[in-house]
């Protein structure tokens, strides 16, 4: 197949008729700049051919035209074997296909989609409309935008039909349909012993499992047989303890040594308690003394504290008459000095109310000299709100509204719309006579205007043309009464668009439009001059009244503070500056003699407070010293009246006696002691105790572990082990035997398998020759030494380097996978050409990942390529694509009578 013209008329951005024209037999290449509309055009061949016309899917109504969703229309001349062809459709909207034949037949509807998906091999589309697998082979020779590059989608159809053009170049080369059912034969035989990995399934798999559980079971019971004969000897090892423990000679030692070791502790934990009490009555007798010693001790003290106080008093009240000496005269200094700081102070007080009363006054002239200006800024603002009321109101007395606008306007376009159609179905009379002879003719009564050459006739037209007669014309148009009433529906709704605004035109509404906006801006602009110059600020809104009423107040408030002040006329800002400097500096001086003042006073002041805290801190002193010295000759006379000196000396003497004579005693009881303590007495009992009790404890243990090792025994002699280990022995070399067998019929069917899939790999090379031996002179040119391996449903497995290692055709960058796959498409191009089916290759803005190197060798390429098969190139790379060559093309204007859209 060869395209030769493809047009379009309201086709996605499409609004007006565009024809892509001249398409030759080799390389043709459309260039332009993006939003073109290239991409649109190849979505315009797939429609043509592909798409049903009578669709409503999704993809269908998608090709309408976004701005006035009118009917696309598609017409595509292709030429085959025997001839041009010529398909026109129209999608949506009176929908319609039409096929005109070399022969000259002219097919429509069902007819010319069915012939069409005959003559090109395709299938007829779902409900969804058309899909990759009903495309088949043009699926894969037709690529859109952003689909050049990755592995390429061959659906089956094009699978298919592939495989039947690869058939027919070089035979039947696989054992035909029995040669392929051998090896999925063996394969599937092959398959019920082991999975695709190698792993043992069903029966074999079952055995295997056979076989572990046998040795597993086998393994059990000979551990059984091991457990039996470990705990004979068990047995008979505990039956030997259990004598040796029974003997009773030892028992009898151990309890008479025991008895003989409790006797010793009674007797020594006898003596210990006695001594112990002995001890507790001598510590007893020595706190006695240390507390008469004590009590000596203390009163001595007592009388050589009394002393030293009594030094301390008599040295304190002598330091206090001396301080309180001090302290008077510091305060009369202080108060001489006091009074002069308080001259100070109040000339300091007099001072400041001077420069309060300057400040006011300069406040004053301030807060005048701000009115003058708030009056000007006022003015001028009353005058732009002036302005902005005159301009609203002219605008509000224009009608012409944003909304009213639109409908006036929309009103308008459906006027023309209407219009556009009923001149585009009118029939167009022309008259072919001097312009001189025109006056006389007259079209239904009214004369012909002057330079009119031509009526539209929609209603039955007479045309009077003297001397020769009367014509009458009766156009024959479809839906004419639809259309007349929907003119004058179209011509209604403008008139009462137009008289709610009260205008006779739409372009005087557009006018007036255009005169309210302009109001509207100088109200505006006056507005936005009357906030700047009366702006809100904290003390009043924004706007000239208010700022007015604001100017008012503050007048108020300056007539009021003049009459505070008892002034009849304000100074001059200078004066007011000048009175306001004075009298700072004078409350300044003021200041200064106060702080001087002040500063004299500090000393005497911290001289006082020194005296006062020093007088405090002695007289303190004094008294504590007179209540130490009366309490401690108060707690001296309480000691002397409950005991006297020869009394305490005679307590002392008594209790040192009485100490004596129990630390003999003590003595005494000590000799009786042994070599043998009571904790050594005491380990020796608990250690006879134990190990009697041990005995005692093993004796149990062991006639308990003898019962129930000789009912194991019993137990176990009962079950017949080693008759089930030889069954089992038997059952597992029977297993064995079938498990060699299967583990041969696997190496056989894989050996077999390998064999028959390496002969059909040999066959599959050669099926695939004719697809390799045209894909390698490119591949050579683009990648030097390199091959490509395809598998056998024709996808691209990898390509081997000139090193001989090959690589996945996934691992490959964006850009080689993209080149390779556009050769694959050429290759396939070329083999069903040479065979006499339709292809042609279309490439949409491929090539992007290519760089300059590899893009010169692409355009060799396609040319060679272009010398077999028709190559259609959309690009919008034009400086890029000047160095391709080919023919090229570009998008001209078409006919919209030839593409009607309803």
């Amino acid at each position: 197949m060869k395209l030769r013209s493809v047009a379009v008329n309201q086709f996605k951005k499409f609004t007006s008729p565009v024809r892509l024209d001249g398409l030759g037999d080799g390389l043709n290449v459309v260039v332009g700049p993006n939003e073109m509309g290239k991409s649109t055009l190849l979505d315009a061949l797939r429609a043509a051919l592909f798409e049903k016309y009578s669709s409503r899917a999704q993809p269908i109504t998608a090709l309408q035209n976004d701005r006035n969703q009118a009917a696309p229309v598609v017409e595509l001349a292709f030429e085959l074997d025997d001839g041009l062809y010529r398909i026109t459709k129209r999608f949506i909207k009176k929908p319609y296909a039409r096929l005109s034949c070399p022969d000259g037949r002219t097919l429509e509807g069902d007819a010319a989609e069915d012939t069409l998906r005959t003559l090109l091999g395709f299938d007829e589309p779902g409900k969804t409309g058309a899909k990759a697998e009903t495309l088949g082979m043009w699926n894969v020779l037709w690529v859109q935008q952003g689909q050049s590059f990755g592995a390429l989608d061959i659906p089956s159809t094009a699978r298919s039909s592939l495989h039947s053009a690869l058939e027919a170049e070089v035979g039947t080369v696989l054992g035909g349909r029995r040669g392929r059912a051998l090896p999925q034969a063996v394969e599937a035989q092959l398959g019920v012993l082991v999975t695709s990995g190698g792993k043992p399934r069903g029966s074999y798999k079952d055995l295997l499992d056979r076989i572990d559980a046998l040795e597993n079971e086998l393994g059990d019971l000979q551990g059984r047989r091991q457990e039996l004969a470990q705990t004979l000897e068990d047995l008979e090892t505990a039956e030997e303890s259990l004598a040796r423990l029974i003997a009773v000679d030892r028992d009898q030692a151990d309890q008479k040594e025991l008895g003989e070791a409790r006797q010793r502790h009674s007797r020594l934990a006898e003596l210990e308690a006695r001594i112990s009490a002995a001890s507790a009555e001598l510590e007893l007798k020595k706190r006695n003394l240390a507390q008469a010693e004590k009590a000596a001790e203390d009163r001595q003290r007592l009388k050589d504290d009394i002393k030293s106080e009594e030094a301390a008093l008599k040295e304190s009240g002598q330091q206090l008459s001396e301080t309180r000496s001090q302290e008077k005269e510091a305060r009369s200094q202080l108060d001489a000095l006091r009074a002069q700081v308080r001259e100070s102070e109040a000339a300091v007080a007099k001072a400041d109310d001077a420069v309060s009363r300057a400040q006011r006054i300069t406040a004053i002239v301030d807060r005048e000299a701000r009115i003058r200006e708030l009056e000007g800024r006022c003015a001028k603002a009353q005058a732009a709100e002036d302005r902005q009321r005159q301009a609203q109101q002219k605008a509000a007395a224009i009608l012409v509204t944003d909304k009213l606008l639109a409908a006036i306007r929309k009103a308008d376009k459906d006027l023309q719309a209407v219009a556009s159609r009923l001149s585009a179905a009118a029939t167009l009379v022309s008259f072919d006579i001097a312009p001189e002879r025109r006056a006389d003719i007259e079209i239904d009564g009214q004369p012909l205007k002057a330079g009119q050459s031509s009526v539209q006739a929609v209603e039955p037209t007479t045309i009077f043309i003297p001397d020769r007669g009367r014509i009458t014309v009766e156009p024959a148009i479809k839906d004419r009464d639809q259309l007349l009433r929907q003119q004058r529906d179209a011509t209604a709704k403008l008139k009462d668009a137009l008289a709610a605004v009260g205008i006779a035109a739409a372009t005087d509404a557009e006018d007036q439009y255009a005169t309210r906006q302009s109001l509207l801006q100088e109200a505006e602009l006056a507005r936005q001059e009357a906030a700047l110059h009366a702006p809100a600020t904290e003390d009043h809104d924004a706007g000239a009244q208010s700022l007015s009423d604001y100017i008012e107040g503050t007048r108020t408030i300056l007539e009021r503070e003049k009459t505070e002040l008892h002034l009849e006329r304000l100074p001059a800002r200078s004066e007011a500056e000048a009175a306001l400097r004075t009298a700072r500096e004078q409350a300044a001086e003021a200041r200064n003699s106060l702080q001087t003042a002040r500063a004299v006073l500090t000393g005497p002041e911290e001289a006082l407070t020194r005296l006062q805290s020093e007088l405090a801190t002695v007289n303190a002193r004094h008294k504590e010293a007179e209540k130490r010295v009366e309490k401690l000759r108060r707690q001296l006379t309480d000691s002397e009246a409950a005991c006297a000196d020869d009394q305490l000396a005679a307590a002392i003497e008594a209790a040192r006696n009485v100490f004596s004579e129990q630390e003999r005693a003590i003595a005494a009881l000590e000799g009786q002691r042994t070599d043998e303590t009571l904790p050594q007495l005491e380990a020796r009992i608990g250690r006879l105790e134990k190990a009697l009790q041990d005995r005692r404890d093993k004796r149990a243990t062991l006639k308990e572990k003898i019962a129930g090792l000789r009912s194991r025994v019993e137990a176990a002699e009962a079950t017949g082990l080693d008759e089930a280990i030889a069954q089992k022995g038997r059952e597992l070399a029977l297993c064995e035997e079938e498990r060699q067998r299967l583990d041969r019929e696997v190496r056989v069917l894989g050996l077999l398998l390998t064999t028959l899939r390496s002969a059909e790999q040999e066959a599959k090379e050669r099926y695939l020759s004719p697809v390799l031996r045209r894909v390698r002179p490119y591949l050579q040119l683009l990648f030097p030494g390199a091959d490509i391996r395809i598998d056998e449903d024709l996808r691209i497995a990898g390509v081997v380097r000139e090193a001989g290692y090959e690589e996945a055709f996934s691992h490959l960058s964006m850009g080689t996978q993209e080149q390779i796959a556009v050769l694959i498409r050429l290759a396939f191009a070329e083999m069903l050409v040479e065979q006499g089916h339709p292809a042609t290759v279309i490439l949409d803005d491929a090539l992007v990942f290519s760089d300059d190197r590899r893009m010169q060798r692409m355009f060799d390429i396609l040319n060679m390529a272009a010398r077999n098969v028709q190559v259609l190139i959309l690009t919008c790379r034009e400086q890029l694509f000047e160095e391709l060559g080919g023919r090229a093309l570009s998008l001209t204007p078409g006919n919209s009578e030839e593409l009607l859209s309803a």
